[in-house]
C-alpha cells in the first residue's frame, strides 16, 4: 500500500509540474476554475492580493482605486502650481492612476499575466520645453 502511495504521489507531482508550464488555455478545466476562484479573492481580500501584485495589501480594487485617487490629487496639485502649462504631464499623472489591470483575473492569478498596477505614464512628445 505505501508503495502505492509513492508512486500515485510521484505520478501526481510530475504531471502537476508540467501543467505548471503549459499556457492558461491549454491547462485543466479544475485548475482554470481554481485560478479564476483565486482571483476573485485577490481581488477583494486583503493581503491575499498580494500574492499576484506585491504593491497592493488592501485588496486589488481598493489599492486600484486608492493609486487613481492618489494621481488625481496628485494632477490637480500639479496642475495648480504649474498654472495649466504643463498639460502633458497632468495628463501622465492621470494616466498612470488610471491605466491599467482594474481587475485581477485568472491569468493574473497563475502568473501568466503580471498585473500592472501603476504603468508607465504615456510617451509625450515634449514641444518647445528647450531639453
Amino acid at each position: 500500500m505505501r508503495v502505492f502511495a509513492l508512486v500515485t504521489a510521484a505520478i501526481v507531482v510530475l504531471v502537476s509540474s508540467q501543467v505548471a508550464r503549459a499556457d492558461f488555455d491549454d491547462r485543466p478545466g479544475w485548475q482554470r476554475a481554481g485560478y479564476t476562484a483565486l482571483a476573485g479573492v485577490e481581488n477583494v481580500v486583503p493581503i491575499v492580493s498580494a500574492v499576484a501584485a506585491p504593491r497592493c495589501l488592501q485588496g486589488y480594487i481598493l489599492c486600484k482605486l486608492s493609486f487613481a485617487g492618489i494621481s488625481v490629487v496628485a494632477a490637480a496639485e500639479h496642475l495648480l502650481f504649474t498654472g495649466g502649462s504643463d498639460m502633458a504631464q497632468t495628463d501622465a499623472i492621470i494616466h498612470r492612476g488610471f491605466a491599467g489591470d482594474w481587475i485581477l483575473t485568472p491569468r493574473h492569478a497563475a502568473g501568466d499575466a503580471e498585473p500592472q498596477v501603476l504603468p508607465d505614464p504615456a510617451h509625450v512628445s515634449s514641444s518647445g520645453s528647450g531639453n
